[in-house]
């Protein structure tokens, strides 16, 4: 890599912005199923062909997992469960939080598939869930995370607690992040988690 970030001792994640609804406000995407293209299309070109982008294919090789991010506080407008399809999702709105996870799982999946057949390194899905919002976000990531940040929610949510625990789903809590945003620090569940 020409930025110097290569390290035999670092690794990085990418964090997916859900910023739908800014990129359509602005004309840079005409439906979520363009979002979509725009994250995994070099991906899975570099996968297939490592020589057509030699910095990506090296990035890659030094990344260990997604990690999608928002503000959970902002609660969801959708409930219907018929959404449409990425390609037919061109409302001004951003898509409903599980619909951004399941589509980036989907994808993620697809590519460590494609990856691993090749011999090549694979990446972990762990999202931002659970520092704020609705439980549904964590019973989202409860299905398609291999992992996530933050998770100070499932104090409240004893049964999703317990779920996460029987699959080992991993929680990276933040004690000092939630403090000045969202709980504070002498009442994290850190230390019970």
């Amino acid at each position: 890599c020409t930025n110097r970030l290569a390290s035999p001792t670092v690794r990085w994640m990418v964090q997916i912005p859900r910023l739908y609804s800014v990129y359509k406000g602005l004309g840079l995407v005409n439906n979520f199923q363009d979002m979509l293209v725009n994250i995994f299309e070099p991906l899975f070109k570099v996968t297939l062909d490592p020589g057509s982008d030699r910095q990506l294919d090296t990035f890659l090789n030094q990344l260990t997992g997604f990690d999608c991010v928002d503000d959970e506080s902002k609660l969801d407008r959708f409930t219907s469960a018929d959404f449409p399809s990425p390609e037919n999702w061109d409302l001004p709105d951003n898509p409903p939080y599980a619909y951004w996870i399941y589509y980036i799982y989907a994808n993620l999946y697809t590519l460590n598939t494609l990856r691993k057949s090749l011999g090549m390194t694979t990446f972990a899905f762990r999202p931002h869930a659970g520092e704020a919002g609705d439980f549904n976000n964590l019973a989202a990531t409860f299905l398609c995370a291999t992992g996530i940040n933050h998770g100070i929610l499932l104090r409240k949510a004893p049964a999703l607690q317990y779920l996460y625990y029987l699959k080992q789903i991993g929680l990276a809590v933040s004690p000092l992040s939630n403090n000045k945003l969202f709980l504070d620090y002498h009442s994290n569940p850190f230390k019970t988690f």
